[in-house]
């Protein structure tokens, strides 16, 4: 550009009237992506939209009439460099603005873009607190803090690692056990939330945070596969100029039209744009999870402050000063520690070769049936760990079809009093029927929400009573169903709820020797037990007593319970996720606990099924470390 000439021609005058232009210009267009338009109605919203819009529209048309006049003088060289010149210092100022906010305002927000993965505020302020604790406590940085650095990705370690570095008295964890007890504090990845509760008890206050997040998704998928021989419908977004998308006709392009032609979600991603201002969007698209207290995707965790202590501190306590009331966890001074006798496992010299071994049941004679769920198989062992009988094979009705004796993880076995064998293949929606060898004999049931008697929905525990009847928790249904001993139905009881008698996931069913029901009814976090009567129209269960149980926390495909009783009528229930066993009187007392999280015997990764022998024993299988555990009570 030739300044020279450019100073005869009223340059700074010229250059003010081209910013006024832009600047208008980019005002108009920010208000034609607002949420109420200009020139819509009469209504005050309305014209007050319309006045905002006049002001900017008669700027932009004056100061360009203006530019034009003064740039009359110049050469077009020159025009097109000083508006090149005001375009990109236009920009300038844009990118300076969305660098300072970046940098200084929402540089830890999910709001930004700057940014794809990055820790959330959480982080501060879960060290900020413990720091707090630790100080007022005991003076320095030396409270007991744990942290989760469990696999397969290492829990919370990224970046607690590095900020807890000042801490003298932290360590880290893998599987939650009893002896967090003792940290002050406990900082915990949420893969281990359905864990953590059974394992420090009532004792601690929660709080939850986000760990880490990742900026807004929605532009994943905008544009999906679709059915070339399907018509487009009459009120498909693309319209206008849009509508040559749809000669793509294996592509639907409805999201990305979307952003055009619908004004409020044009209107919403102009404001995440020029102000990360996600409330419009969230609004225009039924969104809950656009704040920063619920933003998805992020990786939550959880902070964990005893009570004790945390009653010394005012801010963190109920009460300012005296000793604060506990809950009390009702498994506290009930544990203890209680080793196997016997262990069948590939350790041994007859190696026994198990993957995720769920329920188990006894016969008369002593030995054991296992349902070994993932290699879709039934185990028949005697007392020293050897296999008598086998049988099964994989098969799900889509790879391989469904046959006599096949599965698809057994979950549930039981043995009725003349020896027959019965198998709840759970995911193949049946109960299938053996002899003790483990010869066919007969099988009932397919996938159903319950329509029918036979209609199942993942069943997994099964019970046999002293007449032959064959009892199966219709998990997924909600219900018991009870069959006679040829899979005839006899009647059902439960409905989905929490009242008496109602069921919410169902597993664990056992049959004590007075011919009580006893039921894991496993999210009601309750034992219920069912009386028997034989009526004019036949058997009714009527349910008698419930009691609380303190675990079966988690809801993961994992954590089913099963329940077994004894000659005392002491009830059995495993807590597979809390990695251990409790005992109950017949009135609902626990009796003893024991088990931790531990991959020797002294422990349990997985406590899942469970079963009583002829001599009283308990046996528990171990569904993560393949194995099946013999205790003698005390």
């Amino acid at each position: 550009m030739d300044w020279k000439r450019v100073k005869t021609n009223n340059p700074a005058l010229t250059f003010l009237l081209i910013a006024i232009f832009m600047i208008s210009l980019g005002r108009i267009i920010f208000l034609l992506n607002s949420l109420v338009l200009p020139f819509q109605g009469s209504a005050l919203d309305q014209l007050q939209a319309t006045n905002q819009f006049l002001l900017p529209l008669f700027a932009a048309i004056l100061s360009a009439a203006a530019a034009i006049y003064f740039l009359r003088q110049w050469s077009s060289g020159d025009f097109r460099r000083a508006f090149v010149l005001v375009f990109f210092g236009f920009l300038a100022i844009l990118t300076a603005r969305a660098s300072f906010r970046a940098a200084y305002i929402t540089y830890d927000q999910a709001r930004e873009f700057l940014v794809y993965a990055h820790g959330a505020t959480g982080i501060k302020e879960v060290i900020e607190q413990a720091t707090e604790i630790s100080q007022r406590t005991t003076g320095g940085m030396n409270i007991a803090i744990a942290y989760d650095a469990s696999a397969p990705d290492t829990g919370v370690s990224w970046p607690f690692v590095w900020y807890l570095r000042d801490f003298t008295n932290q360590r880290s964890f893998d599987q939650p056990t009893r002896t967090l007890r003792e940290a002050v504090v406990i900082i915990v990845d949420e893969k281990n939330f359905d864990k953590i509760e059974p394992a420090i008890g009532p004792g601690y206050y929660r709080v939850d945070y986000i760990r880490m997040w990742w900026p807004m998704q929605d532009y994943f998928g905008l544009v999906s596969d679709r059915d070339p021989n399907i018509p487009f419908d009459e009120n498909y977004s693309c319209s206008g100029v849009l509508s040559l998308l749809k000669l793509a006709k294996s592509k639907d392009y409805s999201r990305f039209c979307e952003g055009f032609t619908n004004p409020q979600i044009r209107a919403g991603i102009f404001q995440i744009w020029f102000n990360r201002d996600y409330t419009l969007y969230a609004q225009t698209k039924g969104r809950t999870d656009l704040t920063l207290e619920t933003w998805q995707p992020a990786d939550q965790m959880r902070m964990y402050i005893r009570k004790d202590v945390a009653a010394q501190i005012w801010n963190y306590g109920i009460s300012t000063g005296g000793d604060e009331e506990l809950t009390q966890d009702p498994t506290e001074g009930k544990y203890i520690v209680l080793t196997p006798n016997l262990v069948f496992d590939t350790a041994q010299a007859n190696p026994v070769l198990m993957n995720a071994p769920r329920s188990l049941a006894f016969a008369a004679n002593g030995t054991v049936y296992v349902a070994d769920s993932r290699n879709h198989r039934i185990l028949h062992l005697d007392l020293q760990g050897n296999i008598l009988h086998e049988w099964g094979a994989f098969a799900d009705g889509v790879s391989t079809p469904i046959g006599e004796g096949t599965f698809n993880e057994p979950w549930g076995i039981a043995v009725g009093p003349d020896g027959s064998v019965y198998v709840a293949d759970t995911w193949n929606h049946r109960i299938e029927k053996f002899t003790a060898d483990g010869r066919f004999v007969k099988t009932w049931g397919s996938f159903g929400q319950g329509e029918t008697p036979d209609s199942f929905y993942g069943p997994r525990g099964l019970a046999v009573d002293a007449e032959g009847r064959v009892y199966v928790t219709d998990t997924g249904n909600k219900r018991i169903v009870v069959f006679d001993a040829d899979g005839n139905y006899i009647t059902e009881f439960g409905s989905a709820g929490f009242e008496p008698g109602q069921f919410d996931e169902p597993t664990g069913v056992a049959i004590d020797r007075n011919g009580t029901v006893y039921i894991a009814d496993t999210w009601n976090q309750r034992i219920q037990t069912f009386t028997r009567f034989e009526t004019e129209d036949g058997l009714t269960f009527l349910p008698d007593k419930q009691w609380d149980v303190f675990g079966w926390f988690g809801q993961s495909l994992e954590n089913k319970p099963f329940i077994a009783v004894n000659d005392d009528l002491h009830v059995f229930i495993t807590d597979p996720e809390g990695y251990r066993v409790m005992e109950f009187d017949q009135n609902g007392e626990i009796v003893r606990v024991w088990g931790d999280y531990s991959e020797t015997s002294a422990g349990f990764g997985l406590a899942s099924g469970i079963a009583v022998d002829p001599d009283g024993n308990i046996w528990v299988t171990d569904g993560a470390f393949n194995r099946l555990m013999r205790f003698t009570l005390p």
